[in-house]
Parts: C-alpha cells; structure tokens; sequence
C-alpha cells in the first residue's frame, strides 16, 4: 500500500507520496529501488495511485498515445476520461474488472488523487471522481495523514508545510508508508473576477450661447 495526500491553499494546489513499497511483510525502501515514484504527470495534472504497483505502469502506457482523451479539469471529465479508458484498460492490459460478483459496475481498479490548477480530486474505481475544498488523502496511512492535515491546515500558510505533516504522520505510524517523500506543486486557476456593469453616462446639458 501507499500513503497519497493532496491540499490546496492560497491559490496553489499539491500533491505528495510516500516512496516505499510493500511486497508482503517485505518492505521495499527507497534506497532500493530506481523506479519508486507513486505520482506521474499528464499534461498539467499529477495523478498518485495506491494499490499495485501496475495501475501506474498501465495508467503511463495508455496516455502515452496523444489521441487518447484525457481530461482532469473537474468530476465529470474525468468520469469521462476513465470511462472512455476504460475499454481499452480490458482490450490492451487484460485488465480484470470484476473481482467480486456483487459488484455493481465493473471496475477500472484504479484509486488515487489528482491535483491540477483546477483543483484537487479523488480518483474512484468505478470511474467517478471528488473534488475537496482543502485536503484529502488516500491509501493505507490515510487516516493518520487526515488527522495530522486537520491539525495543520489553519496553522500553516505554505501548502508544502500541510503535505508534508500528512505523510510525515503515515509514515510514522502506518508499516506500508515510509520517507523520503516525493511532491509536486502547480498554481491554480483563478475564477476571473465578475465584470461590473458600466454606469451609464449622464447625458450633458447644452448651455445657449447669446
């Protein structure tokens, strides 16, 4: 498992990883491996998966064609995003969509968080998306890095400071979550500001010349 965090404020949005993998009991730190990252980047949003280590190899493999969709700006493009993939995640990765008969849908096994300069999400297995005002986080720490993050949000102004509390806690306390940390930061989109309607202008008195 994995600890995965974003946040945003003061108009920059963030996202943060552990850097350690789980083969079991068998824990696989950083200083091990060469290919540790939990976060890519399409276009201009970062994306950190939890879960298999494979999600992330299929998710880089199938974007990595510029005709594919991709659309990360809110809850319903990426619904669309990952229901368009999701034909091609069974056809091309032999992905297996329904682990559990009782499923409702069939899943896209993919779980993780995105932040772009249109916000920050959670990315769900059956394809819908969240979008958070202020934090959130994913995987097996959590719910350590949700509490540390509550505590942090009012007292910190840098967004990197309220990340780093989050998985600073998972790996304090979660065994699958462990430093050093890899983050990414972008700026978020501002709403433009409404335009005033214009006062209209008071017509000029003509004076008669004698």
């Amino acid at each position: 498992m994995s600890t995965i965090v974003v946040a945003q404020k003061n108009g920059v949005a963030c996202i943060g990883a552990d850097t350690m993998s789980c083969l079991g009991s068998l824990r696989q730190q950083a200083h091990h491996i060469v290919n540790k990252t939990k976060i890519t980047r399409i276009d201009d949003s970062y994306i950190g998966l939890t879960g298999t280590s494979a999600s992330l190899v299929v998710m880089n493999s199938y974007f990595s064609n510029p005709e594919r969709p991709r659309n990360f700006s809110g809850t319903d493009a990426i619904f669309e995003t990952f229901r368009h993939a999701h034909h091609w995640m069974k056809a091309e990765y032999f992905m297996c969509t329904m682990p559990d008969k009782g499923e409702e849908y069939e899943t896209t096994q993919f779980y993780g968080l995105v932040a772009n300069p249109h916000g920050i999400f959670a990315l769900y297995s059956y394809r819908s998306a969240q979008q958070f005002h202020r934090f959130w986080a994913a995987g097996s720490g959590r719910d350590y890095a949700l509490g540390a993050m509550q505590v942090a949000y009012d007292e910190c102004d840098d967004v990197v400071d309220i990340v780093k509390k989050g998985l600073s806690a998972a790996a304090e306390f979660d065994s699958a979550t462990g430093a050093p940390f890899e983050i990414y930061k972008c700026d978020l989109i501002q709403p433009a500001a409404p335009v005033k309607p214009a006062k209209p202008v008071k017509p000029v008195k003509k004076t008669r010349k004698r």
